[in-house]
This record gives C-alpha cells, sequence and structure tokens, in this order.
C-alpha cells in the first residue's frame, strides 16, 4: 500500500532533499508562478554545488599530475576555476533538463527506473565534457594518471547521477507516492563531506613538494679532455636536405640517419635532445604555458579542450597565457653542467633558454634573422675561447612547416638558411672546434666514427658528455657514439628561479609570427 505524500514528503524534508515549499513545484506553472523558479533555482543549485565539487576532483588531480608541483594558492586558484565552471553548466543543465520534463507531458516518470533512465543520461551527459577534456591533452597520460582520473571520473558519475536524480524527485512523489530505494537513505551532508575532504587531499603535494633552494653542483668525476667540441642543431634539416647539400657531405665524414623523436612539440623534442632524457622527467611539453596571478609556476601540459585555462580565466584576469620562460625545465642541458662544473661552454637560442628571447624579439617575425642573429651571437663568442659551443637554428623549419608561403620564396628563404648553415659549420671547424650536427633525422660528426646501427638522437647528449670527458646519467636512454665513463644515477634536478620570469610580449608576438603559437 502507497504511504501519504504528506508522509513521504516529511521523509525528503528529513533527509535534506526538500526545503520548504519543493514539493510543489512541478504542480505550479512556470510561467507565473515565483515559487516554482525560486524552488527550482534553489534545488538545481543544491544538486550542482555538489556535482561541481566531485566534477573538479578528476580535473584537478590530472593537472596536478601533469603540472607537478604546485603550490597550494596555485591549487585553490585551478580548483575554484574549475568548481566555478562546473557549477555554473550544472546549474543551468538541471534548470534545462527540469524544464523539458515539466513541459513535455508525454514523459511519465511511473517507474523509479524512469527516473535513473533520465538521471544516468543526464549525468552521463555532464561526464563526456570531462573525458573529451582529458582526451585534448597533447602528451598521453602516465598509469597512474589514467588510473586516479578514471577512479573520480567514475566517482563523479555516480554522484552526479544521485543528485540529479534527487534534484528531479518530485516527479515521484507524484507519480509514484513513495521513495525510490536510491534515496531511501540521506546521503547529500555525507557525500558533500566526501568531496571535500577529497579535494583537501589534493593539497597535500602543494605542501610536500617545497621548492629547494640552488644548491652546489653533484659531485662527479670526470676524465677532462683537450677538445673543442661545437654542437649545431638546426631544427627541419633531413637526412635527404643533408644529402642535398655538397658542402655538408663534405664537412661531415660521419652520418647517421635516425628516426625523429616523437613529441608534440618543438620545445620537447630539442629538449628531450639538449637534456638526454625523455618529456617526463625534463618536463618542458609546449612553448605556451598558464600562469596564475601571483603564482611561481607555469602550467605547461593544458588540454587544447580546456576553456576555463584558455579563456575564461585571462578573461577575470586571474591566468595569463604566455611563452615558457626558462625557469620551466626540469632538467639541465648537456651545457649548463659544463659550466657548473668549471668547463667554458656558450649556448645560443635553445629552447627555454633566456638567449632565445632576446634573439627572436630583435629578428621581428622573420625566420632567417633569426638564425643569422643567433649564428653572429656564437661566433662571436669563440673570443671567450670556449671549450663548448652549441647554437640551435630553427629557420628551416619555420619556412618548410609553419609559413604559408609561395614555392618559390619558400625555396629561396630555405636556400639562404641553409647558406647560413655551411658557414657557420665551416666557421667553426676553422677554429679548431669538432662539430656535432643534429637535424630531425640525422646526426652527423666531422670527425671519423665506426659504423652504428639503432642511432638514435638520444645519443646527442650522452655523445657531447663523452666527448668533454663528463659521464652520463642512467636517466639517459641514449649511448653515445664515442666510448663513456661510467654512468652516475642521475645529475640532479635543474635549480629553477624562485620568482615568476617576466615574458617579454613582443617575444610572444614574434613567437605568433614565426607559427610557433596559434
Amino acid at each position: 500500500m502507497s504511504q501519504p505524500v504528506d508522509e513521504l514528503r516529511a521523509q525528503l524534508r528529513e533527509r535534506g532533499y526538500l526545503s520548504h515549499g519543493i514539493e510543489r513545484w512541478f504542480a505550479l506553472d512556470p510561467w507565473s508562478s515565483r515559487t516554482f523558479w525560486a524552488e527550482l533555482a534553489t534545488v538545481a543549485l543544491k544538486a550542482a554545488t555538489l556535482i561541481a565539487l566531485f566534477g573538479a576532483l578528476p580535473m584537478v588531480a590530472i593537472m596536478l599530475f601533469r603540472n607537478h608541483p604546485l603550490s597550494a594558492l596555485e591549487t585553490l586558484e585551478l580548483t575554484a576555476l574549475y568548481f566555478a565552471a562546473r557549477l555554473v553548466l550544472a546549474f543551468l543543465f538541471i534548470v534545462l533538463l527540469a524544464l523539458i520534463l515539466k513541459r513535455r507531458s508525454d514523459v511519465v516518470l511511473d517507474t523509479p527506473r524512469a527516473l535513473l533512465g533520465i538521471s544516468f543520461g543526464a549525468a552521463a551527459l555532464m561526464t563526456v565534457p570531462i573525458v573529451v577534456w582529458w582526451y585534448r591533452f597533447d602528451a598521453p597520460s602516465p598509469i597512474a594518471e589514467l588510473a586516479t582520473g578514471l577512479a573520480l571520473i567514475v566517482l563523479y558519475f555516480l554522484i552526479a547521477t544521485i543528485a540529479i536524480s534527487a534534484a528531479l524527485l518530485s516527479f515521484s512523489i507524484y507519480e509514484l507516492h513513495r521513495v525510490p530505494a536510491i534515496h531511501q537513505r540521506p546521503r547529500g551532508t555525507a557525500m558533500t563531506i566526501a568531496a571535500a575532504l577529497l579535494l583537501g587531499l589534493l593539497f597535500i603535494p602543494a605542501y610536500a613538494a617545497k621548492e629547494k633552494p640552488a644548491q652546489t653542483p653533484i659531485q662527479v668525476v670526470t676524465a677532462p679532455t683537450d677538445a673543442k667540441v661545437a654542437l649545431v642543431a638546426v631544427d627541419g634539416l633531413t637526412i635527404d636536405i643533408f644529402h642535398s647539400r655538397p658542402a655538408l657531405e663534405q664537412a661531415f665524414p660521419t652520418v647517421f640517419p635516425v628516426a625523429e623523436l616523437p613529441a608534440e612539440s618543438t620545445t620537447e623534442r630539442w629538449a628531450s635532445i639538449g637534456t638526454g632524457v625523455p618529456t617526463a622527467l625534463h618536463g618542458v611539453r609546449a612553448i605556451e604555458g598558464v600562469r596564475f596571478a601571483g603564482g611561481t609556476h607555469v602550467l605547461q601540459s593544458v588540454s587544447r579542450a580546456d576553456f576555463v585555462l584558455h579563456r575564461l580565466a585571462e578573461a577575470i584576469g586571474l591566468a595569463r597565457r604566455q611563452p615558457l620562460p626558462p625557469t620551466v625545465r626540469r632538467r639541465d642541458y648537456v651545457w649548463e653542467l659544463f659550466n657548473a662544473r668549471g668547463l667554458p661552454s656558450v649556448a645560443v637560442n635553445w629552447w627555454t633558454t633566456e638567449s632565445q628571447e632576446s634573439i627572436f624579439t630583435a629578428a621581428k617575425g622573420d625566420a632567417v634573422r633569426v638564425d643569422d642573429l643567433a649564428i653572429d651571437k656564437a661566433l662571436g663568442s669563440i673570443s671567450q675561447h670556449p671549450r663548448f659551443v652549441t647554437v640551435y637554428l630553427p629557420a628551416l623549419d619555420v619556412i618548410l612547416n609553419r609559413l604559408e608561403m609561395e614555392p618559390a620564396a619558400r625555396l629561396a628563404a630555405s636556400v639562404r638558411a641553409l647558406d647560413g648553415v655551411d658557414a657557420v659549420i665551416s666557421t667553426l671547424q676553422a677554429r679548431g672546434y669538432a662539430v656535432l650536427l643534429v637535424g630531425n633525422s640525422v646526426i652527423a660528426y666531422s670527425g671519423n666514427l665506426p659504423k652504428r646501427s639503432n642511432v638514435s638522437l638520444f645519443d646527442v647528449a650522452p655523445t657531447a658528455l663523452a666527448l668533454m670527458g663528463f659521464p652520463a646519467s642512467r636517466e639517459m636512454p641514449g649511448t653515445a657514439l664515442v666510448p663513456e665513463l661510467p654512468r652516475i644515477e642521475s645529475h640532479g634536478v635543474r635549480a629553477a628561479a624562485s620568482a615568476p620570469a617576466k615574458v617579454n610580449e613582443e617575444y610572444y608576438e614574434n613567437l605568433r609570427s614565426l607559427g610557433y603559437i596559434r
């Protein structure tokens, strides 16, 4: 026998589902009753708050996995942004769903199964955007992130189902005269407390990973050599282009074709080559990041579908998008290891270094001029007699792959860029440097090396270390092309600056004009 409606109302009110008058809202005319809109807004806000709390959990957890470490303030700002966005979306969604059900007289919720069916469908629609957001990250998810993210998304789906079902519970009161089994016990307070505790757990990494001050470099055993080595990195240089240039073939008796490193961005690829370690260790993933107001970290790994960080946060002044400053890399380039241990080295125009900002800014969007300025600066440094010199030349990649140009203009510009490569290599060799040339699918050396199969771009950093008498680390997957010293465990984490780096706005615009930021 069904229970009286008044008794059901009393039970639901005791369990926190009903406020005063909520039991009447679906019996009122939505276009003439203020009570209807007030009660609809109240119940939608309560349900949306619970949904938003659990909806922010997977997004914040995934961002912490990908951008660790963040400070407590940055974690709070990130959580607040995702919570606010999910709150607004959930509120509007529940109001829209309620109005649709109110206006559709042919939709009759005469069974608990119908109520749960609508709730499951609505929860699924609210879960899909999080899945799409997660899918649109550039790099794949590691196992720990994948397991945590999936668990929290499933939890979010279940909570959303319960909250939406509770928000639409008035249908069951009038249609069924009984309370569905899913709401037999009060869960609103317990779920809110659980969401707050889980969100609190996300702040633990912010306190556990305090940035350490700069420390003395790790002491390593070296075997100093008299070698003078120059590393010339030419972005866009393929094995076919190399063989099409007689000057390059004559300058390098040792040539290795290699596979291009898999990477989602230019900075990620060349940071891997220069540090010798995978992206997961050096941390560089993109050339554009997001920095929160008052924050000291740049969020490098952000989903391409993240409207909240890419648009909303910047619009309200809580964050801004910017090119990555030199402080974001977590591992030293090999020449930074040399300098820290007293071996004079000069590096020009590499990604996430300060010299690139001044060169890109001065070039004013002219790709070939970027190379010319970098070459002039690198050759000018030779008067200081560095033992190791390196320069990164991006013009060929920009001309061939990033800018829209007429075929004739593209050919002329690429020839100019390659002429500059020929010139810098010739000058370096004339000054007594052994030159290690690195492109996207080629490694060449000006000395004679034994032939070897399975050469990788990860071999560049161990080779440079071996040539200068330094040990590589076991973190480096590559193998030196010359005999090397016994390896050490790690060269340590790069000491990052504690203050936020200021990024030149003109540098940002030049990155855009060269096709690196779209």
